[in-house]
């Protein structure tokens, strides 16, 4: 409970004004009562936002982490945090939300997700990622970001053996979107 309560104070340090503005409008944008392209533009972009934060931060914090340079860690392990406030977070809202809509609008509701087996497997893909991603992926970066903020010398050993468990479940949670997009792309008989 203590590590939770840690995260999320610590969490609060990458949320301000901005994003009480715009969390709020992608809420908006993807309700329900805009037409199927609209949601399936929504889809994509959230798609993208996702898959693309995902590929360039782990570019990031690799090029940091094998890096010398305390300074480089140190601004990797802020940068990759607020990445995710700006693009995971708003990419996955997007997806999750616009792909509801288009089940609605277009393919029977929430029965769908047991009868249209591609989008259920999309759901179930979507749903491991972000279970990955909030209880792995985002506690190890906070790690990563508390200890690239302590004074002095960076303690390198701590620092990478908490970025290799960060590599190990980073491969993972980009994989399954990535397998997701296939999915959703060619509609396969599963």
């Amino acid at each position: 409970m203590a590590g939770l309560t840690l995260n999320l104070r610590t969490i609060r340090e990458f949320l301000g004004w901005p994003f009480a503005i715009v969390y709020p409008a992608i809420l908006v944008a993807s309700l329900p009562i805009w037409p199927f392209g609209w949601h399936l533009a929504l889809h994509i972009l959230g798609a993208t936002l996702l898959i693309g934060n995902a590929l360039v931060m782990a570019a990031w914090l690799t090029v940091a982490g094998f890096s010398r340079s305390d300074p480089a860690k140190r601004r990797a392990a802020r940068i990759v945090n607020l990445g995710d406030v700006a693009f995971t977070v708003p990419g996955v809202i997007l997806l999750l939300m616009n792909g509801l809509a288009m089940v609605a609008a277009r393919y029977g509701g929430v029965a769908a997700f047991t009868t249209t087996a591609w989008i259920g497997a999309g759901l179930v893909l979507l749903s491991l990622t972000g279970i990955i991603w909030a209880f792995r992926l985002v506690p190890a970066q906070l790690t990563l970001y508390r200890l690239a903020r302590v004074e002095g010398p960076l303690d390198v050993a701590t620092f990478r053996g908490v970025l290799n468990h960060w590599y190990l479940w980073g491969v993972i949670a980009t994989a399954l979107p990535l397998l997701a997009v296939f999915v959703m792309t060619t509609k396969p008989t599963i």
